[in-house]
């Protein structure tokens, strides 16, 4: 019964140690091409025009809301033909440029019990197959600003990264190896 007791307690404090090391597990941003559909990848023809959508999920839905978004956008070199980018929360508020780091804000609390469209990357493919990929903000990283007032910082993980005429590539979101989870369990995490 000693050895059991001990074996349980060290797997407790090993368990506790390496679930802290994990990604985050919770809020997401991820690119889909046709929200809320959840497509990660598209295949365009070259010249065609692709609408890259930056989403912000929570599987918990226990915010009140959010009021604004950090991150950046990288694309594959020679790729895209004139990037641009639009913010799509309410108000349409925007600092900072796309791929360099941009918070997109909103001028009122915008509910997330559903997925919430952030912005829209468009562009012309040209015919070199790559991604859109969500990369950290260089001053606010992965912060997105809830509906408090005085509004507070929440951290986010990346779900999907989008594939141009390439499979979409999975981001940081994860799983606590302390949960008791399946695998279906853990693909809905980000759909």
């Amino acid at each position: 019964m000693r050895a059991v007791a001990i074996a349980v307690v060290v797997l407790l404090f090993v368990g506790a140690g390496t679930a802290f090391a994990n990604p985050i597990i919770g809020d997401w941003l991820y690119i889909d091409f046709d929200p809320p559909n959840y497509v990660h990848e598209v295949y365009p023809a070259i010249f065609e025009t692709v609408d890259a959508y930056v989403m912000f999920s929570t599987p918990d839905f226990l915010w009140n809301g959010l009021t604004s978004v950090s991150f950046a956008l990288e694309v594959t070199p020679g790729m895209a033909d004139s990037p641009s980018f639009t913010p799509l929360l309410p108000g349409g508020g925007a600092v900072g440029e796309w791929y360099s780091g941009i918070t997109v804000t909103s001028t009122e609390c915008v509910p997330t019990d559903v997925p919430v469209i952030i912005g829209r990357l468009s562009f012309a493919y040209q015919g070199i197959p790559g991604y859109v990929a969500i990369v950290d903000h260089p001053d606010y990283e992965r912060w997105v600003m809830n509906c408090d007032d005085p509004a507070e910082p929440f951290p986010y993980c990346v779900c999907w990264h989008g594939g141009v005429g390439v499979p979409g590539v999975t981001g940081d979101c994860g799983v606590s190896p302390v949960e008791d989870v399946t695998w279906g369990t853990i693909k809905s995490m980000c759909r």
